[in-house]
Formats: C-alpha cells, sequence, structure tokens
C-alpha cells in the first residue's frame, strides 16, 4: 500500500506540464504510465518508461532531472527501430547549487533513431521525477568556421555595463574553438527554470554549475549562453558575444542569448516556479540589451523569447514572456536617452511571498506627488509608507510587516496602492509566517 502511494504521488508529477528544457539543452519528452517507486535492501528505487518518441529526430543522448536529498546513480535504456534496448549506460549527475535537484546526463552519438527510452535510478532517501528530454543532434554545438572575421562595433553611444568576468565566475576554457558571428540580427531571453541566485556568491556557482552541464552534459563547447543574469541584478559573461552560441538550436546565427536565474514558468511539476522578475534583473537586462543592440546595430524590436522560434519550449516562461514588449520599449529609450527613468512605474514588490521584510520599486520620470499604502485583503488601510515630493528617480521603499501602531501584522495577503504623479495602480503581496 506504501509502494502504491509513492508511485501515486510521483505519477501527478510526471503528467503534469513540462516546466522548461533543462537549460535549452533538451527537446522536453513525455511518461506515459506513473514512475515506479520501490523499496530495495539499499534504499528506494524509480524507474520510469517514456512515451513513443518522434521517429524523425536523430538523438546523441538525453537528460533527466531529479531531486533527492542523498547521492544517486541513474541508468538509461534506449529502445531502437528494431525492438531492441541497449544495454544500461550510466548517467553523469550535475548538481544544481542550494537545491536538493540534479540533472542526470547521457551522451552518446551512436544512438540516432530511438523509439522509447526509460530510466532506472537508485539512492539511500526517496526519488522524485521532475522532467526529461532528449538531445537532438542537430542542436549541436555549431561547427567551427574561421570563415568570419571578428565584426567590429558599430556604436558606442551606450556605455557597457558591469559585467563579471570568466576569470572572476571562475569559468573554465572551451574545449574547442568558436566560430565568430558573420552579422547580428537576433537578441533572445531565456530563464534557467531554476538555479536561483540573488548574491554575487550565489551566482557565481549558478553559472559554474550551468557551464559543466553544458560542456560535460551536453558535450558543448562552452557555456551556451553569451551573458547570464542573477535574481540581484548581476551580470555575468557567458561565451564571447561575438562568437556563436548554443542557446536556440537552428537560430544560434546572429543570435546573442541572455539567460535569467530562476523559474518564471508557473505550473509547473514538483519544482516551485513561481519567481517574478525583480527589479534589479529589469534594469540590467535593458541597460544590457541596450549596450548589445546599440554595440552591434541589432534593433530593440527584434528581443525574443525561446519559445518564439520554434514553438517547442516554454523559455522564458510566463512570467518573462509577457514583459517583452515592455523590455523592448525600454530598451530603446535607454538608447536614446541613457539610464533615467521615461515613465511612471510600480514594480511587483522583492522578495513575494516574504517573511520579514519586503521592498517596493517605483520610478519617476518626473518630481512628483508620491503616496503608496498598504492594505489588507478586505481594504482596510494597514499603513500609509510614504506621502510626499519626491525628485525624479528610480525610487524604492521598504515595508518591515507592521501596521501604523507598530505591531506586526498577521499573515495573509496584502494590497500596496501607489499614487505616483498621473499613476495609480495597485499590486498584490503575500506575507508568510
Amino acid at each position: 500500500m506504501k509502494n502504491k502511494l509513492l508511485s501515486f504521488v510521483i505519477a501527478l508529477s510526471i503528467f503534469s506540464e513540462l516546466p522548461a528544457q533543462l537549460l535549452d539543452a533538451v527537446i522536453p519528452i513525455q511518461f506515459d504510465a506513473p514512475a515506479q517507486l520501490t523499496k530495495i535492501s539499499s534504499g528506494y528505487q524509480l524507474t520510469g518508461n517514456s512515451s513513443q518518441l518522434t521517429n524523425n529526430i536523430l538523438i546523441d543522448g538525453a537528460a533527466i532531472r531529479f531531486s533527492a536529498s542523498d547521492s544517486t546513480e541513474i541508468w538509461f535504456q534506449f529502445l531502437d527501430n528494431m525492438g531492441n534496448w541497449s544495454e544500461k549506460k550510466k548517467a553523469k549527475i550535475f548538481y544544481e547549487p542550494n537545491s536538493d535537484r540534479f540533472i542526470a546526463s547521457v551522451l552518446d552519438s551512436t544512438l540516432g533513431r530511438v523509439e522509447k527510452m526509460k530510466y532506472e535510478a537508485r539512492s539511500s532517501s526517496t526519488i522524485t521525477f521532475i522532467s526529461a528530454g532528449i538531445y537532438d543532434k542537430e542542436s549541436r554545438e555549431p561547427k567551427i568556421n574561421e570563415k568570419y572575421l571578428n565584426i567590429s562595433p558599430e556604436n558606442l553611444g551606450v556605455d557597457k555595463p558591469m559585467i563579471i568576468s570568466r576569470k572572476e565566475w571562475g569559468a573554465r576554457d572551451p574545449k574547442s574553438g568558436y566560430s565568430n558571428h558573420p552579422y547580428y540580427d537576433k537578441m533572445t531571453l531565456h530563464h534557467a527554470a531554476g538555479w536561483g541566485a540573488t548574491t554575487l556568491n550565489e551566482g557565481k556557482a549558478a553559472v559554474k554549475s550551468i557551464q559543466e552541464f553544458h560542456q560535460d552534459g551536453r558535450g558543448w563547447s562552452d557555456i551556451g549562453y553569451h551573458f547570464v543574469v542573477d535574481m540581484g541584478g548581476n551580470i555575468y559573461q557567458g561565451r564571447p558575444e561575438t562568437v556563436l552560441g548554443a542557446h536556440v538550436g537552428g537560430a544560434n546565427t546572429g543570435n546573442v542569448g541572455v539567460c535569467v536565474l530562476g523559474c518564471y514558468h508557473p505550473p509547473a511539476t514538483n519544482l516551485p516556479c513561481n519567481d517574478e522578475m525583480t527589479y534589479e534583473t529589469e534594469k540590467s537586462l535593458i541597460h544590457l540589451y541596450a549596450w548589445i543592440a546599440d554595440t552591434y546595430g541589432v534593433e530593440p524590436k527584434v528581443l525574443k523569447g525561446h519559445r518564439d522560434y520554434f514553438g517547442n519550449t516554454s523559455c522564458p516562461g510566463d512570467n518573462v514572456w509577457g514583459m517583452l514588449p515592455e523590455l523592448r520599449a525600454e530598451i530603446a529609450l535607454f538608447i536614446l536617452y541613457g539610464d533615467q527613468p521615461t515613465r511612471f512605474a510600480l514594480f511587483q514588490n522583492y522578495p513575494n511571498p516574504f517573511n520579514s521584510t519586503t521592498t517596493l520599486h517605483y520610478d519617476l520620470p518626473d518630481p512628483s506627488q508620491v503616496k503608496i499604502t498598504i492594505y489588507d485583503i478586505l481594504g482596510k488601510e494597514v499603513i500609509q509608507l510614504i506621502n510626499q515630493k519626491q525628485n525624479y528617480g528610480y525610487k524604492k521603499i521598504v515595508w518591515n510587516g507592521k501596521n501604523k501602531i507598530g505591531n506586526v501584522v498577521a499573515p495573509g495577503i496584502y494590497l500596496y496602492k501607489a499614487e505616483l504623479g498621473s499613476l495609480i495602480e495597485v499590486k498584490k503581496m503575500i506575507l508568510l509566517k
């Protein structure tokens, strides 16, 4: 009975929507039967079989994301079109920093067309399946082409933002050479679907982890992205932006790829995926893309999310993808006017949910009267944070979760109303215990 219950819990995750594309390295696949979690002498064993795979894709491996609190061994097997299962292939494990999640990867260039795959995982603790995908041979590292020379920057009107160099985050050297872009005509935004990081040290660890998976799991020469931005707004150099990346298979030429750390696509499986883009991340993205667009002569209007190319991924997640029209406009304005607000704007508080303090960010393009008030879910005023005239600029104010008489309020949903010059807007936030 206990094993049946465990299998049922795992099945719920399997039939849920796939949350991501495993760092943009795989084509997601589904599993048509519940995973089987059983107790064995050494701990637990989890097994699963994929649905029928499409026959028109040549694959060279697969990856599955799991969570487990202890070390785990994983094996994959593949069914060829003659009905024969391969021998068991032991997977390499790639851990996500500050998490119990990891990716198990098998890379095998001899696989070709595969009908199905299955896995076996063994651990001393329970194991949870999160998502899976196959490696498409067509999405391999772009072949080295020495035909194109490095293109000189077209403009130098936008100052380059502060970027954490490869040396600073501890990057490994590429496994092979790069190919230069022959031109620039695309910019793409991704999300990591995990690998959340708000501090510099967390960000460095996350970027190193992504590079390790891209190099040793997927078999690419280097990290696939040109830049990575964490939730604190720190920007990390991936591979040089002047060379072809490996982030949108079939559309890497002329394409500069940026990945934001965190998971922005609810609903997910058992992976928390409800992040909202932070104020710091948004500002860094606008500055970074403005510099890329101005320096390499790319129109801001060409900025896309990964999903906008071939429709086989949810990346960069609904919570980011819906912001693209606004980001394109802000990038164009940054190129024209520099780093100053061009419109009244209220942003989502961060962190949200929160359990002690949270920060509210807003933009004032002109000196304006500012009034920000917190209400409970019934509309009763909790506290007025500010009511005064302020000069233009990027602004923020912290709420400590207390009411106007200094008492900590009860956990729950709260509303904050901002009157910023001509803008009146209300947003929701959640206070936890």
